[in-house]
């Protein structure tokens, strides 16, 4: 009876462990662009608390990093909405105030208000063009709200971590100025 129970319990922490999946992060540069000298990262405002933390956590990776409410003053001293500022003819505006690239974060809550997923691009304040480009996927197990599933997933801080370290290190494969 010992060993049934042994073998039961073992076999439900594999179904219990089969089903956890820790978050996920892609991230893909443009090969066909040049991301060798970013050093001053701008982040759009409607990134919201995601954005400011991952500006943060790219503290740690030789960034210099504009944060959301400069970023709005330029954007209210230049007159321009956040999605006009992006566009080709009007983002130079940045790189004349010495900004490399532009983050663009926009994520979705999940039903515990933990971030959920979030998609990212890094933006070249010089043309426009999609330098690296990441998504990022909380973790998940069992049942929503089971404690497996509260283990599996991560809050924004460590989704800001996650998120600053795959594209810390993605643009430190390449020499910056």
């Amino acid at each position: 009876m010992t060993r049934n129970y042994f073998l039961a319990l073992l076999a439900a922490g594999f179904v219990f462990l089969a089903g956890c999946v820790s978050p996920k992060i892609n991230v893909v540069r443009n090969q066909s662009t040049n991301a060798n000298n970013i050093s001053r990262i701008a982040l759009m405002p409607s990134g919201g608390l995601l954005a400011d933390s991952i500006g943060i956590e790219l503290l740690k990776y030789g960034f210099d990093v504009v944060d959301t409410n400069q970023v709005a003053n330029f954007l209210l001293s230049d007159g321009l909405s956040e999605i006009e500022m992006i566009q080709p003819r009007n983002i130079s505006k940045l790189k004349e105030d010495g900004i490399d690239s532009v983050l663009l974060v926009k994520s979705v809550a999940g039903y515990d208000n933990k971030p959920q997923s979030s998609s990212i691009k890094l933006l070249s304040a010089e043309t426009g063009s999609i330098l690296l480009g990441a998504t990022w996927q909380n973790g998940h197990g069992g049942a929503k709200g089971s404690p497996a599933d509260q283990d599996a997933r991560v809050d924004i801080a460590d989704a800001a971590r996650q998120i600053a370290k795959a594209i810390g290190e993605e643009l430190s494969k390449s020499p910056r100025k």
